[in-house]
């Protein structure tokens, strides 16, 4: 039986470790540029943003608020890979593990908005910024359709989320899904019988 020297394990275990260091710092430092981007400009302490990339052995990113103070860390979970979120300003701090950045980042960005804010309209112009150039018809159809996926599938929530009745959601939905083969054959079927004809036209029912 071969015995390989213990400085075999020892070395492969130290990669892994690298590797998983080098691994989260690319995530940390693409989190801190997405959040660049959703907060162009933004500053209130001193010429500084209210967050800040932190590298070395531990990699995470600190959220400051008005007064400079660090009130919120993120950092990503070694064993499991997910994000951590704490927030460090509050008695009951929400403590966040996902592995969902766009989860993250929503809860980042309320963190942000409930300390200052002058920070909210940021996030907003950006969005607004975006759809500039789409009809109001299909930015109301993206609106309705992520603020469903956001509330799981729940038309409930996502109808009181939007300030709409649940009718009135669940009618612009059976809109967006219709089957247009469907509503081809109905309106030819209309036409017909106006028309007078003695064989309406007759639907695929498969």
């Amino acid at each position: 039986m071969i015995k390989y020297p213990s400085f075999h394990r020892d070395y492969d275990v130290s990669a892994a470790s690298t590797a998983q260091d080098v691994q989260a710092q690319v995530r940390l430092n693409l989190l801190f540029e997405e959040l660049q981007g959703l907060f162009p400009g933004a500053s209130y302490i001193g010429s500084g943003l209210p967050f800040a990339l932190v590298g070395g052995e531990d990699p995470h990113i600190v959220i400051r608020n008005v007064l400079g103070d660090v009130s919120g860390r993120v950092t990503i979970d070694a064993e499991n890979g997910l994000y951590v979120f704490c927030e460090l300003d509050r008695a009951a701090g929400i403590v966040l593990a996902t592995a969902s950045e766009e989860r993250l980042i929503d809860e980042i960005v309320a963190h942000l908005s409930a300390c200052d804010d002058s920070l909210a309209p940021h996030t907003v112009n950006t969005a607004v910024g975006v759809l500039v150039g789409q009809t109001v018809e299909d930015v109301e159809r993206r609106l309705i359709l992520q603020t469903l996926r956001h509330c799981n599938g729940n038309p409930t929530y996502a109808a009181f989320m939007l300030g709409i009745p649940l009718i009135v959601l669940c009618t612009k939905l059976a809109t967006y899904f219709a089957d247009p083969a469907k509503d081809f054959a109905d309106a030819a079927e209309d036409f017909a019988d106006a028309a007078g004809h003695a064989e309406p036209v007759e639907k695929d029912r498969q």
